[in-house]
């Protein structure tokens, strides 16, 4: 009898650590609504010049000159920074004011003001350009929309693996107002106000190319998104730590299973 007691107590003692557990891991889990991603690219195509994308949208794209390597997750793309691009087909961006949060890993090949996501017209608060900002030997992740601008302090251009990720939060109409996030660690803003009114119709989405004076990016690009939402600190950083495929829901074919994804927070 007593054997059989000690048994019970046992099993309702790890019930309850279980349901705490679980209570607990779903507790602190944040949903993402699979209809905020805009695209979304795994690039673990590992061929050919096609990107596919996937979130519900279908905005595949259009690889020019970038080759294939090992990645972050799988196979990335390797871009030579002389002509290399990627170009969403059809899509240019989220504008005006919308909310907005861009996430990707990169690892650079040099020091320079790697070009690597931008939309819109070269025009006073209408572009809006995602690019390194050079401070001598090392560069740091930089958003800037021409007349201003706001970056941070980590150096991304040491030759290893960083995830970025920029933040536009909802109610927000500047520049400054981004919260920058290299690894993880929200940045100290600097730079130059300026108000926003991103142009979503006259250009497409570019990965790669640079625009103006600056430069082409030159290294390697690997799990890149880009959300009509401001995703919060705890999403970004599940999105690094276990990737994008998990983090979205999607299954090896690269299709979306489910309506929602949950991911789990830190």
């Amino acid at each position: 009898m007593r054997i059989k007691n000690q048994s019970r107590f046992l099993l309702v003692w790890l019930s309850v650590i279980v349901f705490g557990w679980v209570w607990t891991n779903s507790s602190r889990s944040a949903p993402i609504d699979l209809k905020t991603v805009e695209v979304a690219y795994l690039f673990d195509e590992g061929k050919g010049n096609v990107a596919k994308d996937i979130s519900e949208n279908g905005r595949d794209g259009d690889i020019s000159g970038a080759g294939y390597v090992k990645g972050v997750f799988g196979t990335c793309l390797d871009y030579d920074g002389n002509d290399d691009n990627l170009v969403v087909t059809g899509y240019a961006g989220i504008g005006g004011t919308e909310p907005r949060t861009t996430v990707f890993w990169f690892k650079a090949g040099d020091t320079r003001d790697h070009s690597w996501v931008k939309w819109g017209p070269n025009s006073p608060g209408e572009k809006y350009y995602i690019r390194a900002h050079i401070r001598g030997n090392e560069c740091n992740l930089r958003v800037e929309v021409n007349g201003g601008n706001n970056f941070g302090t980590d150096n991304v251009c040491d030759g290893e693996w960083h995830h970025m990720a920029v933040v536009f939060p909802k109610g927000s109409d500047a520049v400054k107002d981004h919260d920058l996030y290299v690894d993880g660690e929200l940045q100290v803003k600097e730079g130059t106000e300026h108000a926003m009114n991103t142009n979503a119709k006259a250009q497409e989405v570019n990965m790669g190319d640079f625009l103006a004076h600056h430069t082409f990016m030159f290294g390697l690009f690997d799990e890149v998104a880009i959300f009509n939402v401001d995703l919060t600190e705890d999403q970004i950083t599940a999105i690094r730590e276990n990737g994008l495929q998990a983090a979205l829901g999607v299954d090896p074919q690269g299709k979306l299973t489910t309506s929602w994804a949950m991911i789990k927070t830190y």
